[in-house]
């Protein structure tokens, strides 16, 4: 689904493409929002002085609702596609150009790099599940607390699976749990806790089944293969 801006998102951002030509002079190259908040700047070249002339702006973009944009040339974005290519292949695929042209041309992000850091986050979910079981010890307030903490990174996990597997279509978090072959109603029951967390308490009863499941997303992705 493509980035849409409100009327209002899109005056904060014109405003702060100003601010950043003005600071960068010819130097800019592209402003570039990723989601209604916060966005990309490109220059040909950063400096320790336009760290210093952004500072007092930010002020002014807060009250804009935007975060403080982040900084790249174009040598560094292309130069760490490899680096981070879940956090790349979601700006290509979903931004909006609000002034200049970014560095996009003929940029891809390689499906093996891909599966890599697919592999690193559903390690570090199984990790995260696991040490936080032995934190939580049998405390039922504190083991549901870790259900409802884990829904998010379990949502952007399985997104990434998703695209992974079928990069034609749409990121779907349940579409990617069945292609991973994991329980999909319990997979829904984590999820629905980032809009409704008293579903948490009654799900401590399945967090071994929680583990085995991350688990078996782990070792799908780092045996998956392209065909």
């Amino acid at each position: 689904m493509p980035l849409t801006l409100t009327p209002t998102a899109r005056k904060a951002f014109d405003r702060m493409a100003v601010d950043l030509r003005r600071v960068f002079g010819e130097r800019f190259v592209a402003l570039v929002a990723s989601t209604g908040h916060s966005g990309v700047a490109f220059a040909s070249s950063i400096l320790p002085g336009d760290l210093e002339a952004l500072g007092p702006l930010t002020s002014s973009w807060e009250r804009d609702a935007l975060d403080p944009p982040l900084l790249l040339t174009p040598r560094e974005f292309r130069r760490s596609l490899d680096t981070f290519p879940l956090e790349y292949r979601a700006l290509l695929a979903r931004h909006v150009v609000i002034d200049g042209t970014p560095p996009f041309d003929d940029a891809v992000v390689d499906r093996q790099q891909l599966r890599h850091a697919c592999e690193v986050q559903a390690k570090s979910h199984l990790i995260h599940l696991r040490q936080g079981w032995v934190q939580a010890g049998s405390d039922k307030g504190s083991l549901s607390e870790l259900l409802v903490r884990s829904a998010a990174p379990l949502r952007a996990l399985l997104a990434n699976i998703s695209d992974l597997v079928d990069d034609a279509g749409p990121s779907d978090p349940v579409g990617g749990a069945e292609q991973a072959g994991i329980d999909t109603d319990l997979t829904r029951a984590i999820l629905a806790l980032e809009d409704d967390e008293s579903g948490a308490p009654a799900l401590t009863d399945r967090l071994g089944d929680y583990v085995v499941l991350a688990e078996r997303l782990w070792a799908f992705v780092d045996t998956w293969t392209s065909r």
